[in-house]
């Protein structure tokens, strides 16, 4: 027997015996010196001497020979395992028995001394003789202790080896016998990797365009949400190109300018414009009136164009005006001679725009507003600027379907009408008792005993026709188709261009019963239902005029 595998001593230790009386209580002391004196293996696993925890040695009985796990074993002499006293369990003969689960356990070596690596299987040297009657085989322990002690090869351990690259298996069977070897297969396989290789490539080269054009998508997508909610609005850059003429309506606010602009081609958004507006602290200088832009222009550029246009160059048509006096101020503005505006409205009549039932008359139709004047412009140009306003205005006000409404004839006779209001009020705030007064003396038999049958008697179409303010009695009472003292119902054309305002008064006349009116000042028009009522206000007038009054013939002396 050994001494819990200490080999053989020197010393002469004496066979240990499961029987001895020493069992257990000599064990601590065998360990001991044990630990002073190195085994026959060099710093054997189990004792002191080692330097890694983990692979002490238990203190139990161990098999002979340490029983290293993976090599065969002498069978126990005695017929029983290293255990049968601890657990019950009679000694498996199977050579691969491991001893304790953390014990690292040795074979007898032919090189003394070597100390084992864990799950590195050396050979075992078969012995030189049998063992005794005890299972020792002492002469080859003594053997051992002799012989010269060996430094031990290193070894590489097999957990820490690099695995070496893997080749993939043909493709006919795992279990088809040896790799071919041969120049052939080898240049087959090496192919079919270049091949693998390409087609991973491929692979890869796809997955990558996916991976961008999903990107590219949220990208895009992110740039366009961003630009919608945080970005600035589109804009053009630049003073654009070409001409264009844009209307800017009475009272329009930065954003319908925009508006307008846009629907021109002008400006390429309306927030653009809004936001070059409040910017410019002149802005709010800009006029209504038709302005002659660029196209494709930046918000700016345009919003400072309509600034300098408002001190530059421009034709404002007052409403009230007649043609003649437009025609004049076309001449003087384009610096033409006198005449050569009223010329070519009379001989390009049918090629500026105007419906027909106006008949080549272009009264009525030169819509009153601001026009711009660049170098170049012909009185053409003009003329066909304010009677394609006119129409669109007209058009808006749905002038037919009003007329019918007040008993008119036509849309036409509305523009005559408007026109006579137009030319009649000072204060647009008296358009609709006068648009009343007038309807009220065309429908009815109103006014001085004998009545007006319909008649509208006043001095402004005279005027018209005699181009003057002033008519002798003979005028007066000469019968003409203007003369609405001697004619009743309207005349036959407009007699001045009239606005928007005195327009919808003539569609929308105030309820009232007056017939009679009067302008005391620019400011104030006093309005009568009866004969003697309105006697009182023409007397009243003359006496601030340093005039007399005429009370049968109702005017001033």
């Amino acid at each position: 027997m050994t001494d819990l595998g200490g080999g053989y001593n020197p010393r002469g230790s004496q066979p240990w015996h499961p029987g001895d009386p020493g069992y257990g209580g000599q064990q601590a002391d065998t360990w001991q010196q044990q630990a002073q004196q190195p085994g026959p293996y060099g710093q054997q696993q189990g004792f002191p001497q080692q330097q890694n925890p983990q692979q002490q040695q238990q203190p139990w009985p161990q098999g002979p020979y340490g029983q290293q796990q993976g090599y065969p074993q002498q069978q126990n002499p005695y017929g029983q395992g290293q255990y049968g006293q601890q657990q019950g369990y009679p000694q498996q003969q199977n050579p691969q028995q491991q001893a304790w689960p953390q014990q690292q356990q040795f074979v007898q070596q032919p090189r003394p001394q070597q100390a084992m690596r864990p799950q590195a299987p050396q050979p075992q040297v078969p012995q030189p003789s049998g063992p005794g009657p005890d299972g020792i085989d002492w002469e080859a322990e003594a053997a051992a202790l002799d012989a010269p002690r060996v430094e031990p090869e290193a070894e590489p351990e097999l957990w820490e080896e690099e695995p070496a690259d893997h080749v993939e298996p043909e493709s006919d069977s795992f279990f088809g016998g040896d790799q071919d070897t041969s120049r052939e297969a080898e240049r087959k396989r090496k192919e079919k990797g270049k091949k693998s290789g390409r087609r991973n490539s491929g692979a890869c080269l796809l997955v990558a365009l996916v991976l961008l054009g999903g990107v590219g998508g949220a990208g895009w997508w992110g740039y366009g949400f961003y630009q919608t909610h945080f970005g600035p609005p589109p804009d053009y850059s630049g003073e654009g190109s070409g001409s264009v003429n844009v209307e800017i309506k009475p009272g329009s606010t930065g954003e319908a300018m925009g508006a307008a602009l846009k629907e021109a081609g002008v400006v390429k958004s309306t927030a653009a414009f809004v936001s070059a507006f409040n910017n410019n602290p002149k802005a709010a200088t800009i006029q209504p009136g038709a302005y002659t832009m660029h196209h494709q222009m930046s918000a700016k550029a345009a919003v400072a164009q309509l600034v300098e246009s408002n001190g530059g160059n421009a034709l404002v048509i007052p409403e009230g005006k007649k043609a003649v006096d437009i025609y004049t101020a076309i001449d003087t503005k384009l610096k033409l001679q006198k005449g050569t505006t009223a010329n070519v409205a009379k001989d390009q009549a049918a090629g500026l725009g105007l419906p027909a039932y106006a008949n080549g008359n272009l009264e009525g139709f030169l819509y009153p507003t601001r026009y711009s004047v660049t170098d170049g412009m012909k009185p053409e140009d003009l003329l066909k600027q304010m009677v394609a306003n006119a129409n669109q205005h007209y058009q808006d006000l749905k002038l037919d379907e009003g007329a019918r409404k007040i008993g008119l004839k036509s849309g036409y006779e509305v523009l005559i009408e408007a026109s006579i209001l137009q030319a009649e009020g000072n204060n647009s705030a008296d358009f609709g008792k006068m648009a009343r007064a007038m309807s009220n003396r065309l429908n009815t038999n109103a006014g001085p005993p004998k009545g007006t049958w319909g008649r509208l008697e006043l001095d402004t179409t005279l005027q018209y026709e005699l181009g003057r303010i002033t008519f002798t009695a003979a005028e007066h009472d000469r019968d003409s188709p203007y003369n609405t003292y001697k004619r009743k119902g309207l005349p036959p054309t407009p007699i001045a261009n009239p606005g928007d305002e005195a327009i919808k008064a003539v569609l929308n006349p105030t309820p009232g019963d007056w017939i009679y009116w009067i302008a005391m000042n620019p400011q104030e028009t006093r309005f009568a239902a009866t004969w003697d009522e309105h006697l009182k206000n023409v007397q009243e007038w003359c006496t601030g005029q340093g005039k007399g009054f005429d009370q049968k013939a109702g005017q001033c002396k």
